[in-house]
């Protein structure tokens, strides 16, 4: 089992990433998927996305879960049977799973330099700060996709409701807009050659 980093962190919260070195047909096995989980997996036609999906599962029998354990809300915000809160994210060759006692939000992404490009459309004027590094402008991202996901609520924009504070401290605070107040995210970062991961936890 080819599980690249572990992490318990407050909240009883638990991390888990996978490092997807397996050919697709050796994840589909020991699994059992559900007709949900076939559904799905038939409709992707990237290699990359259904050996991520397979990772997944594989992550959530590590976590002592079945795939019928999860299922996904209208707006494809993932849940556990047991309600505890659960957040997943995978890219490229890695695969994450969160799972928590309180509202929780995880993002893995490679660093890359388009990130450059593209901050003007997710980060106010005042979060852009110069110089930055692929490492610092992808974990601004990842900040932000974990706070989005840690609320699961439609119509949230990054570059308009969500604004990452405190970044040069140890847990990064990712302030949300919603409902006419803001709420707070604290973030545990992770870092390994090429990749950044935000987890993201709402504890009010």
């Amino acid at each position: 089992m080819p599980i690249y980093k572990t992490a318990k962190l407050p909240y009883n919260t638990h991390f888990l990433v996978w490092e997807i070195t397996e050919s697709e047909v050796w994840l589909a096995q020991e699994i059992e998927l559900t007709e949900l989980c076939v559904n799905r997996l038939s409709k992707m036609k990237s290699l990359v996305h259904r050996k991520g999906f397979l990772s997944v599962r594989h992550l959530l029998k590590a976590h002592g879960y079945a795939p019928s354990d999860l299922r996904y809300d209208d707006y494809g915000k993932p849940h556990l049977a047991d309600s505890k809160y659960i957040s997943i994210s995978h890219s490229h060759n890695f695969a994450v799973v969160v799972i928590s006692d309180c509202p929780i939000g995880v993002d893995i992404e490679k660093e890359r330099p388009k990130i450059h490009r593209i901050a003007p459309k997710f980060l106010a004027a005042s979060e852009q700060e110069t110089p930055a590094t692929d490492r610092y402008r992808t974990t601004q991202w990842c900040i932000k996709e974990a706070a989005f996901k840690a609320f699961g609520k439609k119509g949230l924009s990054f570059l308009h409701h969500i604004r990452t504070t405190h970044m040069h401290t140890q847990h990064p605070i990712a302030e949300v807009s919603i409902n006419a107040k803001v709420e707070k995210v604290k973030n545990w970062l992770f870092h390994w050659p090429q990749f950044s991961c935000a987890i993201g936890i709402k504890t009010d």
